[in-house]
């Protein structure tokens, strides 16, 4: 890579993680796909981004556990199946041609964008639902 494209890679880092820290977004829909345009493999800008945001979200954690109401037992929850699910998910993807993954991450992203624009106001509140032992479990019978 060239000092041009370092600085453009720095640049588009800076304003994709920006965003992440606002809402939570940015890093996924913005530098992942700007690694593959930037000639990086897809599993290599996979594994890039990977990196990139478990260190984003290690520093969120981070900072706002001393200071926030962080539901502690719900973060384990996540962190129980997120992570397994981030190490399997990211093994399966090597078995899939390359093609058919960048097309599949261009539906993700613009299906996310249209998701957007019908629930503009998703995640906005503070709204809790089935965090009781059955509802974790998705038993709903």
């Amino acid at each position: 890579m060239n000092l041009l494209e370092h600085l453009v890679l720095f640049l588009v880092s800076l304003v994709a993680n920006t965003f992440s820290a606002f809402s939570g977004g940015g890093a996924g829909l913005i530098q992942f796909p700007l690694l593959i345009f930037l000639g990086l493999t897809f599993t290599m800008a996979l594994a890039t981004h990977k990196v990139a945001s478990v260190a984003l979200g290690l520093g969120a954690v981070i900072r706002y556990m001393a200071s926030s109401h962080l539901e502690r037992h719900f973060i384990l929850i996540i962190l129980l199946f997120g992570l397994p699910g981030v190490i399997i998910g990211s093994r399966m993807v090597l078995f899939i041609p390359e093609n058919i993954a960048i097309f599949a991450l261009g539906v993700l992203t613009g299906s996310l964008g249209f998701y957007s624009i019908f629930k503009p106001t998703l995640g906005q509140n503070y709204q809790p639902k089935r965090r009781d032992i059955r509802g974790l479990s998705l038993i709903h019978i």
